[in-house]
């Protein structure tokens, strides 16, 4: 049985997690899914009036994104059996609904690389992105309840997660720091 994997890269806003998605979905020549497209509108106006969500807000959009790119990962044209796909997970329990929500009956097996830097530099970054619903007063709820993977959640220790410190660093550097851990 062929083994699917769906990789989502995740982390606080201002992580650069559709960045670094993208440059793994070319890197891999599979799909990319950017999770913030599928947040309901009734998510995305609460953020965009600074609005932190709440777990409840995210339980629906976190399972619609389980699906979704476990679907992307299984009907990749043959060309890929891998899928990747942008999300905050910023807890530990979101990653675990992640996997419990994909169907039982697919073969998908979830990585998970996690993201992270200091509040100050998620602030810059944010404060310099235009036209994102996500603005920096936001950053502050979401570095508050983030959840590094660390411990047996890491691969190194039997988990499905990578963690990376994003401070100072560009894409490029993060890239490879991922490609080494994978």
């Amino acid at each position: 049985m062929t083994q699917h994997t769906v990789i989502v890269v995740g982390g606080p806003a201002g992580t650069g997690k559709s960045t670094i998605a993208d440059i793994l979905s070319k890197k891999f020549d599979c799909p990319f899914i950017e999770g913030d497209a599928l947040h309901p509108q009734e998510n995305v106006d609460k953020m965009s009036e600074g609005i932190p969500l709440t777990d409840e807000d995210r339980w629906g959009w976190l399972e619609q994104l389980s699906k979704a790119t476990a679907t992307k990962a299984l009907n990749a044209d043959n060309k890929s059996t891998t899928a990747i796909v942008s999300c905050s997970m910023l807890k530990k329990i979101y990653r675990q609904h992640i996997k419990e929500s994909c169907p039982k009956s697919e073969p998908i097996k979830f990585r998970f690389i996690f993201l992270y830097s200091t509040f100050e530099e998620l602030m810059k970054r944010v404060d310099g992105r235009k036209g994102h619903y996500m603005k920096s007063d936001m950053v502050k709820s979401q570095y508050d309840i983030m959840e590094i993977p660390a411990g047996q959640e890491l691969v190194g220790e039997g988990g499905e997660c990578i963690s990376v410190d994003t401070t100072g660093k560009t894409p490029e550097i993060i890239f490879n720091e991922i490609l080494e851990s994978l």
